[in-house]
This record gives structure tokens, sequence and C-alpha cells, in this order.
């Protein structure tokens, strides 16, 4: 599929309208313009742009976050990950977890964690309230990640409605993202419009997951 073919098939889908969805829950967004573009999974090969392109579907009155990718943090291996988990984890009685930390890290403030993020040349830290840390994504590994990840995106936009207990979706704009420019990521992140999510937990066996 080239640029212009992709254009044509979004704008005849525009034309559409309101399309029930394919699938019920979270996931019908997707699937369901997946069905209409007639792509099996959420990648569209683009010869334009050399690469394959990601589809993200995105309900407009939706107030939950797009995920753009999934990093660890440097430095690898499971002590980082057991010095957060003790240090700024959390137990719940309504599982057997020990320790799970499930936390959103934001620039502009410390979480409830005692948590956030920090802005340096080359890197997005860490940052604890109470504790030094020295945990950063550097821009060797944001940007090979990125790359790898998200070389393009065509990201759709949908109103919904419901008609007795259906939902349907109206996929009215859409938008070709590509390339990376970390001073412009990092602006994103000051501004709190990129957050990061940790989601991490003790085992049984005591191993981190």
């Amino acid at each position: 599929m080239d640029l212009p073919k992709l254009k044509k098939e979004l704008i005849r889908i525009k034309k559409l309208g309101f399309v029930k969805t394919h699938r019920v829950g979270d996931t019908g967004i997707g699937k369901t313009l997946e069905d209409l573009l007639n792509i099996k999974e959420n990648n569209i090969p683009l010869h334009d742009i050399d690469g394959v392109a990601e589809l993200k579907a995105y309900r407009k009155n939706a107030k939950s976050m797009l995920t753009l990718f999934t990093l660890e943090p440097l430095p690898k291996g499971g002590d980082r990950d057991r010095m957060l988990l003790d240090n700024f984890g959390y137990s719940k009685r309504d599982n057997s977890r020990s320790k799970e930390l499930h936390s959103t890290l934001s620039c502009k403030k410390y979480n409830n964690q005692s948590l956030k993020l920090a802005l340096a040349k080359d890197k997005i830290r860490v940052q604890g309230k109470n504790k030094k840390l020295n945990i950063y994504w550097d821009i060797e590994s944001v940007e090979k990640k990125f790359g790898n990840k998200l070389p393009a995106l065509v990201y759709v936009l949908a109103g919904t409605k419901e008609v007795k207990g259906k939902e349907f979706f109206h996929f009215s704009e859409a938008y070709l993202l590509s390339g990376f420019d970390f001073e412009l990521f990092k602006k994103m992140v000051k501004k709190d419009e990129i957050v990061v999510d940790f989601r991490m937990y003790y085992r049984p066996n005591g191993s981190v997951r």
C-alpha cells in the first residue's frame, strides 16, 4: 500500500459514517478499523516511507493514555526493580503480591509514590523525593526503540455513539506521523504530554515481574 491509496481508503471509510464495532470492548475500535482497511495486524506496509507504519485508532472522547512503546530504563537488571519495589512499592490486601508498583511518573510534580521525571541534556531520569536514584533513559535507547517500534504512525480518531447497547465508530480524522526528535520528545515530557508508567511486582518466588 502507498500513501495515496491509504488516504483514499481512509476517505472511503470516513464516508461510511458510523460503523458498528466488530468487537466488544476497548479493543473494538482497532479491530474495526483493521477490518475496514483489510489488514490482519495493526501494521501497514507503506512503500513511500520504506517501512511499516503502526496503526493506532483512538476514541475522540477517551481520557485514557495512548501507549507509544515499552522500554526498560537503564541500568538494566533485577537489582534496579527490587530497589524500586523495596523503596517505593506498596502492598494490597486483595492479591497475594508482597509488593507491587503501578505508578505513573510525570515531570511537573511527584506522584503518590514520591517519584517523578527529571530532564538532563541527553537523558530522562527517574527522581525520588527522598532517595537519590540512578535510573534513566538515554537518547540512544529511546531513539532506537522509537525507530524500531514507530518508524511511522498512522493515528486515526473516531467519534463514538451507542445504539441499543452497541458501540458505533465514525473514523473522521487521520494523521501520518514520522521521524523522531529527542529535544521535542523532552519538551513533551516537560509539559507532561508524555508520561511514564511503571508496572512491576514481586512473584511468590521472589522474582520480579
